[in-house]
């Protein structure tokens, strides 16, 4: 009592290894439960949707209002509010439900059928809830080093998860981009700044960067990249230089814009100085 339910809500599902929706006509069409649903997406939680009802009879809407009247009950039915199908979610839709449905489906084969899948790579998904939490604690205390993974051991573990795939199967729940950038900075911190990639782009190709960088650190690899890596206060030029030095690979983002940067022309300039493998 007297705290902000929300945030312990979005607590409760961030430090979740499995988000439970139980369909009806009430959540489908509750705007709480749909946020709740987006957070768990954004999260890229393992989602597992329950059937409980599929709608509601008009003898059940009359039991639970019984000062409403018919028209009462068409505007209902106009909304799709009595039933769990036309508002339902577009990602709750595409998900094999389990059957809980009351006087239908038996109820110990559905529970079965539950914890069988929550029992499916449960080592997996909770090292995806561990590692999002540590991620969102990282960005809540401003992205300072002393978040980042620092324990060699934890940090190879977190190295090896981010590299699983399935191969011959969906999996239970992915990455979200806040992990891999986690996960690498970790990487680099413990590297001593070093990095696999440096990006050279023009500031008008920001959106491509943005979108190769995310993909690399999904593979794993280590990226500097200068709206990440330069501190503020800290001498512009003499980051850019220190970051093409510790770099295995200068990554150079072609288009007209960049062929015309001053910028970077001078990182390729600068990075074919000490013969750095420069990949256009």
């Amino acid at each position: 009592l007297g705290v902000n339910y929300q945030n312990q809500i979005n607590d409760g599902i961030e430090k979740a290894d499995n988000f439970l929706f139980i369909i009806s006509p009430h959540s489908v069409n509750s705007p709480y439960c749909a946020r709740e649903i987006e957070l768990a997406l954004a999260c890229n939680k393992r989602i597992v949707p329950l059937l409980h009802v599929e709608e509601i009879s008009y003898e059940i809407w009359q039991q639970r209002t019984p000062d409403a009247n018919m028209a009462g009950w068409h505007a209902l039915k106009e909304k799709g509010a009595h039933s769990s199908f036309p508002n339902m979610h577009p990602a709750i839709s595409k998900i094999n439900w389990v059957y809980f449905r009351a006087g239908i489906d038996d109820f110990e084969a559905s529970m079965a059928g539950l914890q069988n899948i929550l029992g499916r790579h449960q080592t997996y998904v909770h090292q995806h809830t561990q590692l999002l939490a540590l991620a969102f604690n990282w960005q809540r205390q401003q992205r300072q080093p002393h978040s980042l993974i620092t324990e060699a051991d934890a940090l190879a573990e977190a190295k090896a998860w981010l590299a699983i795939r399935f191969k011959d199967e969906q999996p239970p729940c992915v990455p979200t981009d806040t992990h891999c950038e986690f996960i690498t900075e970790s990487l680099k911190a413990a590297d001593d700044q070093m990095t696999q990639i440096f990006i050279s782009y023009s500031k008008a190709d920001s959106s491509i960067q943005e979108q190769v960088r995310q993909r690399l650190m999904r593979e794993g690899f280590t990226v500097w990249v200068n709206t990440v890596d330069i501190s503020t206060g800290e001498d512009f030029q003499a980051a850019i230089n220190r970051g093409i030095e510790k770099a295995d690979n200068i990554v150079l983002l072609l288009s007209p814009n960049s062929l015309v940067s001053h910028y970077c022309q001078q990182e390729l300039a600068y990075a074919r100085r000490y013969h750095k493998r420069v990949i256009p």
